[in-house]
Formats: structure tokens, sequence, C-alpha cells
């Protein structure tokens, strides 16, 4: 389902209808997009699920020239029918959207894709601190800087973010180097509290050649007891603290899926990082005198290989890809270079179990975090960079890859049931590979679980210092009132209805569930005002194919004093949980 671009003289009109007369929406102005715009991300209800594919030769080089019959589409194992199919060039689609923008009115703001899509193919670049030792922070520090000094391309859209206790945005889409060069200088290396617990060998002192099964057997007052005690102690801290810090990053995944989900095509998200495990694990002791009990044996208090391939497929679901740049270069004497898949030997996806079972407990921090990274790049149809120095080159590659690609599109079938299904995309010419996403959690939006994360999304896009969302179109307007010392200022909001997800309620009628929000911030960030309300309807045929046409308003009223405010609207849909958010500026005077 395409977007239709309503005029903002056509939304005036509307807004106007709506203060003065209270009555139903007048039709708007509408024009077609442009036929290369695709359609929106992912809407898992609707039963449409894209897949981009990324097909190359032996030597990289990209495969032209495919049709739809070239490719098989599995789901499940099961081959589907391939409903929508076309070859994509992000930098294309971008510059047919944004053809389509105008000039806004005053007090008009809008979450349109056209106003937030950069003029070329959109690149994320995450510096993540919060997963990194600051030596390695000061290294890849350089490295960026020499990318955009030495590589960076004409045209070439770059956004840089910044995860520590929280994720920030450095620097919105853009090819100027002095503004991408300058949001990387102001990035200052800092030293990681979470990554410092998680060190044992920092905080005890190692034990060598001591039998765990004997030290229990010692006096409690021995010195190989007590280490041993104090070890496990800090290991049951290190796994509270290292718990909170996965939370954190795949927090900020899923914000920064959020706020590019509404742009078009394929985006790639580079992930700098220097760590990253799959699961937590305490050691477990043998009381028994054996001599041949292992010292490495564990066991897994939680694995996190769920919750990451949860988040990789709401990545999916925005169409980006991830790209993982290990930051600690040349470690170890493991595989070097860009690695396709998360694929062990064989073909098959290790669990975090079997990966940890597979480790000594002295090689398993290294190795383990490697494999997280590998999974993130192969569920999503990035590529991982690993045990290289040049950093910049693999930064390099990685906004070179995507540049063009098959966008596949299928109905699945069946009802959403809450489970993830896994995707394989091939393709019937010897000697090619492809990359592309490899599944999709279906629907179940109404669960607790689901309800919790959605809430959680919500408050995140409406604080004023997240990087907003994309994924819902709408406009607002807002009308200051006359000053005084009390105002109740009139906020506007008109969605465009195709952008929403429906459910089917019977007699061919469909079923709406729609957040709005508005939150009005002072100049230092303080909440001054706010408006929540959620509705259900249920529309009939004739009025659900007239609001597709003219859009769902909504009308709220804030009580402000003089001053100046930063307004952040936002609608969410309940059944995806995807969002839109928009901001707007606003001074208030005050009585004379």
């Amino acid at each position: 389902m395409r977007h239709k671009k309503l005029s903002f003289k056509g939304v005036a009109a509307i807004f106007a209808a709506l203060t003065l007369l209270g009555q139903p929406l007048a039709p708007a102005a509408a024009q077609e997009q442009k036929p290369q715009v695709p359609p929106p991300a992912v809407r898992v209800l609707v039963r449409l699920v894209l897949v981009d594919a990324i097909v190359t030769e032996k030597d990289g080089k990209l495969v032209t020239g495919l049709g739809a019959q070239d490719f098989t589409v599995l789901e499940d194992g099961k081959p589907q029918k391939i409903t929508n199919f076309s070859f994509e060039q992000p930098a294309e689609l971008a510059r047919a959207l944004r053809s389509q923008i105008s000039p806004l009115p005053q007090n008009v703001t809008t979450s349109r894709p056209a106003y937030r899509t950069p003029q070329g193919t959109p690149v994320i670049l995450l510096i993540d601190a919060l997963n990194t030792r600051a030596t390695d922070q000061a290294r890849l520090r350089m490295e960026l800087l020499r990318y955009v000094n030495t590589q960076l391309q004409p045209g070439q859209q770059v956004a840089v973010y910044t995860l520590a206790r929280s994720l920030r945005l450095l620097q919105d889409f853009t090819d100027d180097p002095r503004l991408l060069k300058a949001a990387i200088e102001s990035f200052k290396p800092s030293v990681s509290r979470e990554l410092q617990i998680a060190d044992l060998n920092q905080r005890v002192p190692r034990l060598s050649g001591a039998n765990p099964a004997l030290d229990v057997q010692r006096s409690p007052r021995d010195p190989a007891v007590v280490l041993r005690l104090m070890e496990d102690f800090l290991t049951e801290q290190a796994n509270v603290v290292l718990d909170e810090r996965v939370g954190i990053t795949l927090t900020a995944f899923r914000a920064i899926a959020q706020s590019v989900s509404g742009l078009p095509g394929r985006k790639s998200l580079i992930w700098v990082t220097g760590s990253f495990p799959l699961a937590t694990y305490t050691r477990i002791i043998d009381n028994s005198a054996n001599p041949n009990n292992d010292p490495n044996r564990v066991t897994f208090d939680k694995l996190y290989e769920d919750l990451v391939r949860e988040t990789g497929s709401r990545l999916n679901d925005a169409r980006v890809a991830v790209y993982p740049v290990d930051a600690r270069g040349l470690i170890g004497q493991l595989l070097g270079g860009a690695e396709e898949s998360g694929l062990t030997g064989g073909g098959t996806l290790m669990t975090g179990e079997e990966y940890a079972q597979n480790l000594s407990l002295a090689g398993r921090s290294l190795q383990e975090t490697q494999a997280t990274l590998t999974q993130f790049a192969g569920d999503t149809g990035g590529l991982v960079y690993k045990n290289q120095n040049d950093l910049d080159h693999a930064v390099a590659l990685s906004v070179q890859d995507g540049a063009s690609y098959y966008l596949l599109g299928y109905s699945p079938e069946g009802k959403p049931d809450g489970k993830l299904h896994k995707i394989e995309v091939k393709v019937n010419r010897a000697g090619v590979s492809v990359r592309a996403r490899r599944g999709y959690y279906s629907g179940a939006s109404g669960d607790s679980k689901a309800v919790k994360q959605r809430e959680a999304d919500v408050m995140m896009a409406m604080l004023p210092a997240s990087p907003g969302a994309t994924g819902i179109t709408f406009d607002a307007r807002v009308v200051p009132p006359a000053p005084a010392a009390k105002m109740k200022v009139g906020v506007d909001v008109l969605v465009d209805l195709t952008t929403l997800s429906s459910e089917d309620a019977g007699g061919g009628n469909r079923r709406l569930a729609v957040e709005f929000h508005v939150a009005a911030y002072t100049s230092d960030g303080k909440l001054a005002g706010q408006h929540d309300v959620a509705i259900k309807p249920t529309l009939k045929p004739a009025d659900f194919t007239a609001l597709q046409q003219q859009g769902i308003p909504h009308h709220a009223e804030l009580e402000l004093p003089p001053g100046r405010f930063s307004l952040r609207f936002g609608v969410v849909d309940q059944l995806t949980g995807v969002i839109g958010t928009a901001d707007l500026a606003l001074v208030l005077g005050g009585p004379k």
C-alpha cells in the first residue's frame, strides 16, 4: 500500500474546519507519489513481508539483471509466492521522495519521510562507548576521522550517534565532511563503568592451577578459597550489570529502527563496538574431591539470543542492515576479515548456549562476543568486520555495500502467532551468494510482553533528546492563543491512515488501535504539559475508504504559561508498535 501525499494547503483547510465547525473532515487535496517510491516498512498485520536481498559474485561484485523468476523465498522451509519485486537503488529513491516536498506553513510540522529522508543512501554510524574500552574508543575515534578525511564519497549521507548510558545523536544525515568531522571530534572517549565491573581480572587475582573441587575442601580461611568465593560474588555483580548493559544497547537499536523506519529503502547501521555477549554464566563448583572435575564448567544464568533476534527483527522491519565493526582490531588468532553471516560450520545457526559450551572459560569472552556481532550481521543481511586494524576501511566497505539490491515481497499464510519465522532466499545462479534478513516475528501485539515493550518504546520516543520516529505519517498544527497568564493551546493532528495497520472486525469492518501523544518541554528539558489518549474505532468499509483519502483527525489542548517550548507530537499504532513523531518550536507571550 503506497502513501498518499496530502498537500499542506488542504491540511490547513481541514484544520480550519476542525477548529471552527467541529465537523467531519472534508477531502484533502491528494497527489500520488512517483512509482519509484516503495511501499512502507513491514506491517506484519497486513501480511506483507519485505526482504532486501544483495546478490554477489565470489569476488564480491554485485549481480544485476535478475528477475523474480530467479529467486526462491522460503518461510520455515516452505516456498512463498513473490508478489513484490524490484531492483532498488536507495539514492534514486531518496531523490524521488525529496522532490515532493514543499515549504511547511507557519506553526505546522510533519513526520512525513520526505522531510527527513537524506539525499543519498542513508548510513547510520553508531559509536558504542558503553561496550567499548576507553583505549579502543580513542583508536576508533582516530580511525573514523581518517575515514571522513580520506574515504568519504561525495553525496554519501551519514548520521552519527553515540551510545553511553543512553543514545545520543551527534549529527543528523549529512554529506558535509566538516559537519561529520566535528561530530566525531565531539565524541570524547570515556571509561565504561559497566565494562570495569565486568572485568574480573582487574578486580580479583586469578587462580592458577587450583582445583575448585579441592578448594572447597580447604579451610574457609585459606586464601585460595577466599579468592574463589570473591570471584564468584563479583561474577554475580558483573552479570547484573551486564544484563543492564544489554538492555540499554538493544533499546538503542530499537530507537534507531523507529527513527528511520519510514525512510524508503534499505539502511546501513555501522555499529563500532568492543564487546556484546550472548549469555551470562556462573562457574559450577563440584564439592566432591574428584580430580577429574572440569574447572571451566558453567551454568547459564541468562541467554540473550532471543532478545538479540527480536531486536534484529525490529531492525529488519525498518529495513536496517547491521554492519558490526569490532573496535578491538587485531586480537587473538580468530578468523579475520568480513564474514557474511552468523552461520557456523555446516550452515546451522548455533544458540548462545551451544556456542558458549564449546569454549573454554578463558577464551569465552572474546569468541562469544564476536559470535553475537556475527549473529546481528547475519540476521539482518549485513557483514561483520573483525580482527582488522584498518577500521576506516571496514567502515568504507560497509557504506558501499547495499548501494543496490533486490526487493522481494510476499504474503505469508496463517494468522499472526507471535513466533519467529525463518526466511531463506535462494538464487538459481551458480557461483553466487545472497544476503538477506533471516526471519521475522509475527504479530501477537496484545500480549503483556509486547504491550510493555511498546510502552517503553513510546516513552523513549517522546523524550526531547530521542531521535524521534518516522514509522507513522501525520501532520500537526498549533495556533498560538492570545497572550495570557495561562493559555489553552489548541493542537490538531491529521494522520495518514495508509501508514497504520488495521484488524478484521467482521462484516467487512476494520478496527484501528491508535495512540495520540503531545508533550511540551521547557528550554531546560522539563515537562510543562502533556496530552495522551488512545482510540480503538471500528470503521465500516465506506468510512475506512473515506479516511484513507482524508486522514484521521485528532484535537487536543494543552494548558501552558508564557514562555518558549518545544512540542513533540507522537502517534502510535498499537497493533504493530510502530511510532511516528514530529517536533515544533512554540513561543507564548504573556499579558502586557
